[in-house]
């Protein structure tokens, strides 16, 4: 069988997969035409995953079936869709997983251009194993596609776990250094002259210890990229040191008088506010701005649920290669549980805990019982109170608390602004008035869930002048469930 990448196809249109075949050839993809499905499933997954293309217009109008059993079977592909223009609902064929929607009569051109920027999403998650299909997700690795080709310096915010170091990865794959070296450091577990010997290296007799010459990061990574994890982390005079070598691309090795030159390209991460850490003086704000050319934000888990049950069967698959274990399924009702739950860890946490299932399952079926003793015992030993979400609650409860997590952590600073708005005459109201009318607390019960999650969704409008989407981040949630939110009030 080929190494190659694989583009699969079910098309009864001899057209289309001449089309197809095209699209396929241009990227560097084998095309492998099925006329069943029973044909392709029993086939190994291809190194890099595959894109299933499905001509909805004949006999496999049962698409949606279709893509379901693909998806039970191989973890992480791309779907490529043709069917009539007309009737087309884009947010559901979203829903069962169609990436590319092709309207048919198809204008090549347009198929082409789309196909085209779906291998490239497939090319960066393959490369970088990156995991996921959520539009919060796929936003992103529209930047990283945006700004791997660049040299410019990245700043990826998120949260710890949340996969900082696998983007920076995928920048640099992407990149044109992608055959150099790509190094990594965590600035926050080293101390701070071990650092500077770890960035710049030191010569022999520098200190104790010192027995040879050693080159450091930047001179071992030149021409490549070096990954600076927990930068904000750096103490004061490391981030001089930082930005002289930025500014002038030469540095000092420990205990040396010669100048080293490095080019070098930045890739910082920051689990940390870093504008609050500049304000408080914690932080440089030359160096601040000399690392944040362009910001990428990496969601956090639980704002992406639709990208849990994908993770949950690939770190299955995974585990189960690593622990010789046969894993048949989870139960659905376990599956729901683990989409429930807030994942403070995000991706890092539920590997683990899929890792530690895996292993201590017992008939290679992974039961919703064990799933909630492990979480019950999570929440036991690591009490999260900005996060206050029961695995036994309904994902409308969850997401209700998740709102109201934020509307109390976010409450008075969104007054303040408000304020100022009102004060400045900047608050305009236009369709989205009935949501954005901030008005007086009436007197009723402070535990009326509803009242409250109803008023932090109207601040958190108003804050960003209507735009759901900036509001939805604001409360730390998807835009999907402030949408669904917002339909619940409505009625």
């Amino acid at each position: 069988m080929t190494t190659n990448p694989e583009a699969w196809v079910f098309a009864q249109d001899e057209a289309r997969e001449k089309l197809l075949a095209e699209a396929a050839r241009d990227e560097g993809l084998e095309m492998r035409a099925f006329r069943n499905v029973g044909e392709a499933i029993p086939r190994a997954e291809p190194p890099g995953g595959i894109i299933l293309a499905i001509d909805g217009t004949g006999r496999f109008k049962n698409y949606p079936t279709i893509i379901k059993r693909f998806q039970k079977e191989y973890v992480g592909l791309e779907v490529v869709v043709f069917r009539e223009a007309r009737g087309i609902d884009a947010a559901r064929e979203r829903a069962l997983g169609v990436d590319l929607l092709v309207p048919v009569p198809v204008d090549r051109d347009e198929f082409l251009l789309g196909f085209s920027h779906l291998a490239a999403i497939r090319r960066v998650k393959a490369k970088a194993g990156i995991v996921g299909r959520s539009s919060e997700l796929a936003e992103m690795l529209e930047t990283v596609l945006q700004v791997a080709p660049t040299e410019v310096p990245v700043l990826i915010a998120g949260e710890s776990g949340s996969g900082k170091e696998l983007t920076a990865r995928a920048i640099h794959l992407m990149s044109k250094r992608a055959d150099k070296l790509f190094e990594a450091v965590n600035c926050g577990a080293l101390a701070e002259g071990v650092l500077e010997s770890e960035l710049f290296g030191h010569e022999r007799g520098s200190f104790t210890g010192a027995v040879a010459r050693r080159q450091g990061l930047f001179e071992r990574a030149n021409h490549g990229t070096l990954f600076l994890d927990e930068v904000g982390e750096m103490s004061l005079g490391m981030q001089v040191k930082l930005l002289r070598v930025i500014e002038t691309g030469e540095f000092l090795r420990v205990g040396g008088s010669e100048r080293v030159h490095t080019n070098v390209r930045i890739i910082a991460a920051t689990n940390r506010e870093l504008e609050v850490a500049v304000e408080r003086g914690g932080f440089r704000k030359d160096l601040y701005y000399r690392l944040k050319v362009v910001q990428i934000r990496i969601p956090p888990l639980r704002t992406r649920p639709d990208d849990i049950p994908i993770l949950v069967h690939h770190f299955i698959a995974q585990s189960s290669r690593k622990h010789s274990k046969k894993i048949r399924g989870i139960e659905k009702e376990g599956m729901d549980l683990l989409v429930g739950y807030p994942w403070p860890g995000n991706v890092r946490e539920l590997s683990n805990v899929i890792d530690n299932l895996t292993i201590l399952s017992r008939d290679g079926m992974i039961r919703a019982a064990d799933i909630e003793k492990r979480l019950r015992e999570k929440r036991t030993a690591e009490p999260f109170p900005d996060l206050p979400v029961h695995v036994q609650r309904s994902r409308e409860e969850v997401e209700r608390e998740l709102i109201l997590s934020s509307l109390l952590s976010l409450h008075n600073d969104i007054r303040e602004v408000l304020e100022i708005l009102r004060g400045r005459g900047g608050l305009e109201r236009g369709k989205w008035r009935e949501w954005v009318e901030v008005k007086e607390a009436p007197a009723e019960d402070p535990r009326d869930l509803r009242r409250l999650e109803r008023e932090a969704i109207r601040e958190a409008l108003a804050a960003n002048n209507g735009n759901r989407r900036k509001a939805a981040r604001s409360l730390g949630i998807s835009e999907r469930t402030l949408y669904r939110r917002l339909k619940v009030f409505k009625k």
